[in-house]
């Protein structure tokens, strides 16, 4: 309908200039949130489940992970590989067998089904029995898992979807920071007030109270749970490190014929008391890393067919695993397998290589993909909730020899300190504590999320989005705009759609300024 310009318009007021910029945020705020808020909720949720991780699956899964715990000696992991091969569909190769020592544990080996993708069976290790065989999803987690980490990280819209993400990761910095300039007190005795909720308003000013106390509480874990998401978002991260990668402050390369697939943050940085999930990580240009980084004697091999599993077990994380290992001729020069070699020896057994393992304090919990062919390598991936314990080796699958390795020392060090924010992140690095305070962060979010779309609804017009209005004048922001303008070169995925949304808001502004100008405004 429409007025005469007599009329206050509802969506532009005569404010103070302190008070345009409030407006103006507010609604830089109200932009950020409206497009944030479903996937927070989404981010929130499934975090949580993946968080839980070990103890959901622990209830969901308890017949295949778990068996009843036995005095007599589990059978050696060589014998249980060979009955896991035997029984994958179509003869389709295992690709990994994911070591778990503890003795109510389940022996699992990892193939690709050609129906249903990635797969494991599962064997009681004591009797070789087949417990089952389904689909884990990316990287050993079981199917509900796995699904909502795919959820959590791509809306299962793949690339679509991982950008979409990772605008709501920006976009949430944005709505943390004008957010907080919002909550900021502009009076002396503001501040108390500000940080302890008045839970005797009705209302919205009571959705109010609590959405401005959760969030400043929540600021500082949010931004932290971002940025340490970001280095593994596809667009961003995967430029983010190659670029400190050329700097030589990022991950080396894995050993050539390696398949760790190391550090995919979100994709699975599993911590204590959990089996663990990784996916291949996107490659890294960098220079290449010398053989022979980790090694110990051969005569550490057990003979042919004796149990390797080390007396102990501690619950550390493993990685999860790629395909297998890539052909050992594309190592550096002087570490391919002779053909010679290949053609007359036997292969060592799974369980030397857990000897080697557990001799370089690889204990438990770790996965070991298998060679590919005559001319591959065993490659083991151990990833513990303490960042400093992870190493990958490549060993030669006729010797048992050490032939190449990437441990934490040489990592460079902005990759340290993304290795101790994914431990973080995840809820790895220090238990349940860190468990229960990502979860603390993760559903206060979701309260958030839910806090604001109440009071926005609470307060939308009928039939109208509801927009914070805009300032009769626009005031100065230059330190937010120099601000906002460094975040969009920064991220340049988020600065164009800040762009998008700027240009949009100068349409609107223009329009009832038109729409003034000419003596009526449309609402």
């Amino acid at each position: 309908m429409s007025h005469s310009s007599s009329a206050p318009s509802p969506s532009v007021a005569p404010v103070s200039a302190p008070m345009g910029r409030y407006a103006m945020l507010w609604r830089w705020h109200f932009y950020a949130a409206l497009f944030v808020m479903p996937l927070l909720v989404i981010l929130g949720i499934t975090g949580t489940i993946y968080l839980y991780k070990p103890q959901i699956e622990a209830v969901a899964y308890p017949s295949q992970l778990y068996v009843p715990a036995q005095s007599t000696p589990r059978l050696p992991q060589q014998i249980l590989y060979e009955i896991a091969q035997d029984n994958t569909p179509a003869g389709v190769p295992v690709l990994t067998a994911e070591i778990h020592n503890a003795p109510d544990r389940s022996a699992q080996f990892t193939y690709l089904d050609p129906n249903e993708g990635k797969s494991s069976v599962f064997l009681n290790p004591y009797t070789g029995e087949v417990l089952v065989k389904m689909p884990t999803l990316n990287f050993n987690a079981t199917y509900w898992i796995g699904l909502a980490r795919q959820i959590h990280r791509g809306l299962l819209l793949g690339k679509t979807g991982e950008v979409i993400m990772e605008l709501a990761a920006c976009w949430t910095l944005i709505m943390i920071g004008t957010g907080v300039a919002l909550w900021w007190p502009r009076q002396k005795k503001g501040m108390k007030q500000a940080i302890k909720p008045d839970l005797s308003k009705r209302g919205r000013p009571f959705w109010r109270e609590i959405h401005a106390t959760l969030g400043i509480v929540l600021a500082a874990g949010a931004v932290f749970f971002v940025m340490s998401g970001l280095p593994w978002t596809s667009t961003w991260g995967a430029q983010f490190k190659q670029l400190v990668a050329q700097v030589n402050l990022g991950y080396p390369p894995d050993p050539p014929g390696a398949v760790s697939a190391r550090h995919e943050g979100h994709e699975g940085h599993e911590g204590a008391q959990a089996s663990a999930t990784r996916v291949q990580d996107l490659p890294l240009e960098h220079t290449a890393w010398g053989a022979g980084l980790l090694s110990v004697p051969n005569s550490t091999l057990p003979a042919e067919g004796q149990q390797g599993q080390p007396d102990h077990h501690s619950h550390g994380a493993h990685a999860g695993q790629g395909a297998q290992s890539t052909d050992a001729h594309a190592m550096h020069a002087g570490h391919a397998m002779p053909a010679a070699t290949s053609e007359t020896a036997e292969p060592i057994t799974l369980d030397q290589v857990m000897t080697l393992a557990h001799a370089n304090h690889i204990p438990d919990e770790y996965s070991i993909a298998l060679p590919a062919g005559k001319t591959g390598v065993y490659s083991v991936s151990y990833y513990p909730g303490d960042p400093t314990g992870e190493k990958v080796i490549n060993v030669d699958q006729y010797d048992g020899s050490i032939i190449n390795g990437v441990a934490y020392d040489q990592y460079g060090l902005i990759a340290k300190v993304i290795s101790f924010a994914v431990s973080l992140h995840m809820g790895t690095y220090f238990g349940w504590v860190n468990q229960l305070l990502c979860a603390i962060i993760a559903l206060g979010l979701v309260t958030m999320a839910i806090t604001g779309f109440i009071m926005w609804w609470k307060r939308r017009p009928a039939g109208s989005l509801g927009a914070p209005r805009l300032p009769a004048a626009l005031p100065s922001m230059r330190g937010w705009m120099i601000g906002l303008v460094i975040f969009g070169v920064i991220f340049p995925v988020t600065g164009l759609s800040m762009l998008v949304v700027w240009g949009l808001d100068r349409l609107y502004l223009a329009r009832y300024r038109r729409s003034m100008a000419l003596g009526t405004t449309t609402v």
